[in-house]
């Protein structure tokens, strides 16, 4: 359990820095990966333990500061998209580079339109639907495709870090 915290704490740290610095450089047709939450989602499939949602709310909280938007929106968004995972991936997730790709997909659009449902709550006449699909929609697209290459990253990590001490 140690072990997957300092995996989990190591990857968001890994995520921020990527948040900070990759996104501002690099953005494909101009949108940004959460880079916190695409690794949240593929260890939680991974691993169904729920301190990985407790954390999950830590690197939701860690996206708020960095957006400087509404604090606790990423937070509770992240946590519970990770509720969700915890209870859905024991019924039908497969541990293939196309089904993780499927769910970090399914699970971004649905971690999107909890956010866009929060601010719709809070600041009332946001469009929900041209959101989901202008922006939410092509990056939760974009993460999907980037989400084999993040895999082998967390299972080199988990190679690394998890292994059994002899």
């Amino acid at each position: 359990m140690m072990r997957l915290f300092l995996l989990a704490l190591g990857l968001m740290l890994i995520g921020v820095w990527l948040s900070i610095v990759f996104n501002n450089y690099v953005q494909f047709g101009g949108l940004k990966i959460n880079w916190l939450l695409v690794f949240m989602l593929i260890l939680t499939f991974r691993h169904s333990n729920l301190l990985l949602a407790f954390l999950g709310m830590l690197a939701g909280l860690i996206m708020d500061s960095l957006s400087h938007g509404i604090i606790g929106l990423y937070g509770t968004s992240f946590f519970l998209t990770l509720l969700l995972i915890i209870q859905v991936s024991k019924l039908f997730y497969a541990n293939t580079f196309l089904a993780v790709s499927l769910a970090v997909f399914s699970m971004s659009i649905f971690e999107g339109w909890i956010s866009l449902s929060m601010i719709d709550m809070l600041e009332p006449g946001v469009e929900l639907s041209t959101n989901l699909l202008n922006s939410t929609l092509p990056v939760a697209f974009l993460q999907g495709l980037m989400t084999p290459i993040i895999l082998q990253f967390v299972i080199w990590g988990e190679k690394l870090f998890l292994r059994d001490l002899a």
